[in-house]
This record gives C-alpha cells, sequence and structure tokens, in this order.
C-alpha cells in the first residue's frame, strides 16, 4: 500500500494523520485519488454525524464596508469616495433583524473610524436586549485586534466587553491562509497568522468558541494548505476552542490579480483533506456562498456536515465576486440538502439541533 492509500484508510477510520500521512494526500493529485478522498472523508464524516446535514437560519451584518487594510483579495472594502462604499444605521441593522427574526446574527465590518469599537459594543448590547434568544457571533481577530489598538485596550478587556454586551462566538474570517510569504504580499497591513492564533486561543481561554477558516486558490501550494489544517490542529489540541471549519475558495472577481478560482474538485479535496486532518475539530462547513450551490451540496460526500444557512444580507463574497444567490429560504436550504442524499436538520449557532430531522426525497 502506497503513502497515499494508507494516509486515505488511516484517516477514513479516524486516527490522527502525521504531518508526513497529511501531506501524502496532496501528493500527486489527480481526479481518481480526488474521488479516493471522498470516500474516505465521506467514510470519517458518516461515522460522526451518519446521514444528517445541519443548516441554520442566519443573517448576515455587515455594518460598513469601510476599510484601509489593503488586502490584495478583496473587493469588498472601499474608501468612504467609493461608488460601492456603504455605512448602516443601528436602526437599519436592528429593524432588519426584527422582521426577520433570524436564529443567529453574523456581524463582520471593515476597519474604520465610521463603526469604532464603543459603536460595535453597543451595537451587540442593543440586539441582546431586543433579541434575548438570538445567537451573536461577531467581529473577526482582525477586528478585535483593530479595536484594542485603537481604543487602547488589550484584546481581553475587549473580548470581555463583547461579552457582557451579549457577544456568543466569534466568526473565523481574516485567518486568510497561513503563510508568512503569502501575509507579507497581500495582507501585510493587518494582523499575521501568529497573531489571528493567538487572539482565537484568548478567546478559547474566555470560553468563547469561534470558528476558523482558510482562504485558498491565490497562488497558494497544497504544502501551504496541509500546514494551515496542522497548524489550526495543534492550537485546538491547546485550547479546544474551535466550534467548525470552513474552506472559501479566492472569487476572482473584476480587478483581481488571478482571473480563475479553484475549480470544483479543488474545492472538494479540500473538503476531504480538511476533513481527514482535523480530527479535534468538530464540524466542516460546505460555505454554499462561495463554493457555489451545487459544488456545496456535493461536498457533504467530500466530509462536510454542514451548509451553513440562508444567510440573508451576505455582502463580503458577492462583491467579492461569488455569483450565488444573497440568500436562500428554509425549503430550499432542506431541498439542497435532501438532493444531496443527505437528512436536512435545522440547527442553531450552538449546533445543537432545533428540528427533527427531515428524510432525503
Amino acid at each position: 500500500m502506497n503513502n497515499f492509500d494508507s494516509a486515505c484508510e488511516k484517516g477514513a477510520a479516524g486516527e490522527r494523520l502525521t504531518e508526513g500521512e497529511a501531506l501524502a494526500l496532496v501528493e500527486d493529485l489527480s481526479p481518481e485519488r480526488v474521488h479516493a478522498l471522498g470516500r474516505a472523508a465521506l467514510a470519517n464524516r458518516r461515522s460522526r454525524f451518519g446521514v444528517e446535514a445541519t443548516y441554520v437560519f442566519n443573517m448576515h451584518v455587515n455594518p460598513a464596508n469601510i476599510c484601509a487594510m489593503g488586502c490584495t483579495f478583496c473587493n469588498y472594502a472601499a474608501s468612504t469616495k467609493d461608488a460601492h462604499a456603504y455605512v448602516l444605521t443601528e436602526e437599519e441593522i436592528l429593524s432588519k433583524v426584527e422582521r426577520l427574526k433570524p436564529t443567529e446574527v453574523h456581524i463582520v465590518g471593515g476597519l474604520n473610524r465610521v463603526w469604532p469599537y464603543e459603536r460595535n459594543r453597543d451595537l451587540v448590547a442593543e440586539l441582546r436586549r431586543r433579541f434575548p434568544e438570538i445567537y451573536i457571533k461577531a467581529y473577526t481577530a482582525v477586528e478585535i485586534a483593530y479595536f484594542a489598538r485603537t481604543a487602547g485596550r488589550s484584546v481581553e478587556a475587549i473580548l470581555q466587553e463583547f461579552v457582557e454586551a451579549g457577544m456568543d462566538a466569534m466568526p473565523g474570517g481574516g485567518a486568510e491562509i497561513f503563510s508568512e510569504r503569502l501575509w507579507r504580499q497581500h495582507w501585510k497591513n493587518k494582523i499575521g497568522p501568529a497573531d489571528w492564533i493567538r487572539i482565537h486561543q484568548i478567546a478559547h481561554g474566555m470560553g468563547i468558541p469561534t470558528n476558523a477558516t482558510m482562504l485558498f486558490g491565490f497562488d497558494d501550494s497544497w504544502r501551504e494548505r496541509v500546514e494551515h489544517l496542522l497548524i489550526l490542529r495543534s492550537a485546538q489540541d491547546q485550547s479546544g476552542g474551535f466550534n467548525c471549519f470552513i474552506p472559501l475558495p479566492f472569487q476572482p472577481g473584476a480587478g483581481h490579480f488571478i482571473e480563475k478560482g479553484p475549480t470544483p474538485l479543488d474545492i472538494l479535496a479540500v473538503l476531504a483533506i480538511s476533513r481527514l486532518v482535523l480530527d479535534n475539530l468538530p464540524h466542516l462547513k460546505s460555505y454554499w456562498p462561495m463554493l457555489g450551490l451545487e459544488t456545496a451540496a456535493a461536498g457533504l460526500s467530500w466530509g462536510a456536515d454542514d451548509l451553513d444557512g440562508t444567510i440573508v444580507e451576505e455582502k463580503i463574497a458577492h462583491l467579492a465576486g461569488a455569483t450565488t444567490p444573497k440568500g436562500l429560504a428554509r425549503e430550499k436550504m432542506e431541498e439542497t440538502i435532501a438532493v444531496a442524499g443527505f437528512t436536512a436538520v435545522e440547527r442553531d449557532g450552538r449546533f445543537n439541533l432545533k428540528r427533527a430531522p427531515r428524510d432525503p426525497i
């Protein structure tokens, strides 16, 4: 048995892969090997979750897109003079939440003085006051670092005040890929890999669960992708606070330096390898706004157990060039999961099941 087959067999059984075995998964990747990865990841996934696949009724809130960080891959950020720049008011945000009544609200914005730390903290507090049952997942490690710097506070103090205001968890954005080479080339004005991990581990130590992400498909190598996963796995061994991993394919929108993003086979391979390497992270998300609905549904057979959610008001992926719908109804989420051959189950922000599973079509 060669190294690739041995690593697949071990990963399918849920056993921890060594660094060498994890790297063996990406050697000489061919369509045949991608399908072999899928079979191994599906076996692993079934042992954890059976045939259930979850989704959540969620709403994305992006208070403003004004940001001066200058990341080369971002079409979401704007200067105050750009045509696509916008700033929402508190009442606009709160009225949308009141109208839609989502289970979860996901808050991410640009780094700016229009929505500074205190204003964001007060927004969380008002959301908690008006909607006591809502799950508030808010602010990336990049934003937390920015709030700490501009407010002259420690990361711990910022996080503690957000928790006191009503924040439940942190999203995983801003990780990009844990590559010093790519950090210095593409997003050197914001925190790098070491600080992203440090802030998440501080959050975990305070009892705040977080997500983790990886942006891929913009001149990153397979080795860098695997190294990203291994760094996350090691961090999870130490702090245990990551709830979910979300691989994010680069969106090659207008003006980007890469004309084509990852292929569906590349995306499925990343999902499968993530499932096999991240033995200690509970959930793997097939994030349909950036994968595309069809590829995301297929991703459930390549190791993912969650399709994210209805994602009302999502802006970041779509300004970056994603062509997927900007929101899906519960019925469409359940239909998509069922057509993919899995049993749809609605969950809450903590991944607790809200409704009894519905059988696949």
